[in-house]
Formats: C-alpha cells, structure tokens, sequence
C-alpha cells in the first residue's frame, strides 16, 4: 500500500513543504490538496502556508515544524484549524487599525511626529502584503467549498463563515489602506503649511533688514564727504535713519497683507 508521500506528486510535495507558498487548491484523481497562505505578526510580519491533503476519507495537516503529515479525525479538525488562524488574522488587522487610529489623533492633536513616515512605510507595506494574502486565499477556499459542498458531511456553513471571516478581514485591510493614505495627504498639507509660514517668515525678514543692508553699506563706503560724517551726533541721526526705514518697511508689509 502506497504511503502518502509516495502517492502525492514531488512537485505538489515541494508546494505542501514550501512555508510561503501562495494558497491553492488542486484536485487529483487520487488526493485533494489545499494550501491556505495567511499572515502572522512576529516581530516582523511573516507568511505562513497550512496545507492540507484529503485522501479518500482521510484528512491529513502537514506540520511544517515537525515536517510531517498529521492525520485528522474528520473535516471538523481542518474547520476548527482553519478557523483559529482565520481568527489570528483578523486580530492582525485589527491591531493595525488601533495604530493606525493612534497615529491619526497624534497627527490631530498637532504634535510632534518625526517618526511618523516609518510608521507608514512599515503599515502600508504589512497591508499591501495582507490583501494579496487574504485575496487570493478568499478565492482558493471559495473554490474549495464549492468543489466539496456536494461530499457527505462536509460543513460548508462553517467553511462559508471562514470565508467571510477572511473576505471581511480584507475589506477592513484596504479601508485601512485608504486611511493611511488620507493621513499621508493631511502629514504633508501639515509640513507645507509649516514650511509655507517659516518661508514667510523668513521673507518678512528679508524685507525689512535688505534696505537697512542698503543704508549700512552706504554709510560704511570708504569715501569722504558722506553724510552725518560732519556731525557730532552722526551715528545717532544714522541710526533714527535706520529705525524709520525699518518702521516704514514694517509698516508696508501689513499694509499690503491687509490689503491681499
């Protein structure tokens, strides 16, 4: 009697045994295979694949820790497996939208981010990752219930709320997406502004001080007969001289941003 390594395919073997192999689902005269790829969060976010294979009326796990094939005592095991990953993953999600609400009221409350583009180039790359995950596995398992909805004893209620589970699970991932992108347009409207008043500012600064540059320059030439140089009180009449050019220029900057 063939065991099982030797009656599944090598190749389909090398997909069971890969970690990261995308979800799938294939039916062989002999065997059913499914592989479902769902996210995890480590300290890093990582892909796990679960496969199965269904022999006849046997229903087998590989355990990729231990490298073996683990038989299962019906289509329940795989359901309730299935059911407590499906649910890891939308607690996944779920702690991504948490920071990402934390990251919002920071950005509202108007303070300090400065690490505010690692947190969304770490977000947005996690949850770019997590929707072809949750995509593609949403429709491999489709595929699936709909090839066993028909077999004796097949929980199709329970396989179809996993799908949902995880059709959910990759709505909320892109709302989250869109949110992150709203916040990314409101971070930089908030720089520009920023960047927009320390220009003015500096512009303001610059019409004030470039005609007393003027003056001073003027009155520092190396040449005789300039004016006030005569005149004991000279650098007290210069410097009135300076301060009235100073008011005037002030003065004419509010006018105009009155008047614009």
């Amino acid at each position: 009697m063939q065991t099982l390594y030797e009656k599944i395919d090598r190749f389909y073997l090398l997909d069971i045994k890969n970690p990261t192999h995308p979800s799938m689902f294939v039916e062989e005269a002999a065997y059913d295979i499914l592989i479902v790829t769902l996210p995890h969060k480590d300290k890093e976010l990582i892909v796990n694949a679960h496969a199965f294979v269904f022999d006849d009326r046997h229903y087998y796990r590989y355990d990729s820790v231990q490298s073996v094939f683990l038989e299962l005592v019906s289509m329940e095991e795989v359901y309730a497996y299935l059911n407590e990953k499906t649910n890891e993953t939308m607690k996944l999600v779920a702690s991504i939208h948490e920071s990402i609400d934390w990251m919002e009221e920071r950005l509202y409350e108007n303070k300090s981010f400065t690490e505010f583009m690692h947190y969304w180039l770490t977000y947005k790359k996690d949850l770019a990752r997590i929707v072809r995950l949750l995509t593609l596995a949403t429709e491999v398992l489709e595929t699936f219930v709909q090839s066993y909805i028909q077999e004796e004893g097949f929980l199709a209620t329970h396989f179809n709320d996993i799908h949902e589970h995880l059709s959910r699970t990759n709505r909320s991932a892109l709302l989250a997406i869109d949110k992150l992108g709203n916040l990314y347009t409101f971070y930089t409207s908030r720089n520009n502004e920023r960047m927009n008043k320390t220009i003015y500012f500096l512009t303001i600064l610059s019409a004030i001080f470039l005609p007393l540059n003027l003056v001073v320059g003027y009155f520092g030439m190396n040449t005789q007969n300039l004016p006030f140089s005569t005149i004991a009180s000279g650098s007290e009449k210069v410097t009135v001289l300076l301060g009235l050019c100073a008011g005037v220029m002030i003065g004419l900057i509010f006018y105009l941003r009155r008047k614009l």
